[in-house]
């Protein structure tokens, strides 16, 4: 699998758009307090920790992509977040720092799973292990491969974005999480953030029966078990 560095440049990140609903939903979600100290893994152009900044003591993005902590240093910058910081690494290289484990409330994992394989999502499942308090959360915010759209992009009906290589399910995500020594705490079905598809999403998400095949996005959070 090609790293990202290699298939997105500064074009790229700085042009991603700022999905506000997108952010607004996920951190109506969370329970964020003021000294909380966060580390989102594969931060893209940090729209998200930026989003959050104010709301927590601390953060760290850190992507593998020089071009990604390019853009996200410079939204970080205009918008005077002192308290965030961003590093291009790798999580396995950031989490082997000792000054780093055991330090995180929460580890994100916002839509950047669902571009990497099992194998690599197994590490990145470790490192954030390392990275947790005993008490902290993990959370992971991704398409849903149960949803009917992605149901015909893996079928190739349809196109599937570039770059998602590995959408998974629930039960895909249950697997691995269990496997790198997380269990499930809660999770939640999301409705697509675009219309029409979210109004569509939105009426059928809790019909018996056909709901699931509504769910456009999963929102799992996850805890340490020993």
């Amino acid at each position: 699998m090609p790293e990202a560095h290699e298939t997105y440049d500064d074009e790229y990140y700085l042009g991603l758009p700022v999905d506000s609903g997108r952010i607004d939903a996920i951190v109506r979600l969370l329970d964020l307090h003021e000294n909380a100290v966060v580390c989102e893994i594969g931060c893209a152009a940090g729209h998200f920790l930026a989003a959050i900044g104010d709301q927590v003591g601390r953060g760290t993005g850190i992507d593998t992509a020089d071009a990604a902590i390019r853009a996200a240093s410079r939204i970080r910058d205009e918008q005077k977040l002192q308290n965030i910081e961003f590093e291009a690494i790798s999580a396995q290289n950031f989490a082997a720092n000792p000054d780093r484990q055991n330090k995180c409330d929460y580890v994100f994992l916002m839509d950047v799973t669902e571009h990497i394989d099992d194998s690599v999502m197994l590490e990145v499942l470790d490192a954030s292990r390392m990275l947790l308090k005993n008490e902290g959360r993990l959370v992971i915010h991704t398409p849903n491969l149960n949803y009917w759209l992605e149901r015909l992009k893996d079928k190739n009906i349809v196109p599937q974005l570039e770059g998602h290589i590995a959408v998974r399910n629930l039960a895909q995500y249950k697997h691995l999480l269990e496997k790198a020594g997380f269990s499930i705490e809660r999770h939640v079905d999301l409705a697509h953030y675009r219309q029409p598809l979210r109004l569509v999403d939105t009426v059928l998400l809790h019909v018996p029966l056909i709901g699931g095949l509504f769910a456009s996005r999963l929102f799992v959070v996850a805890v340490k078990h020993d």
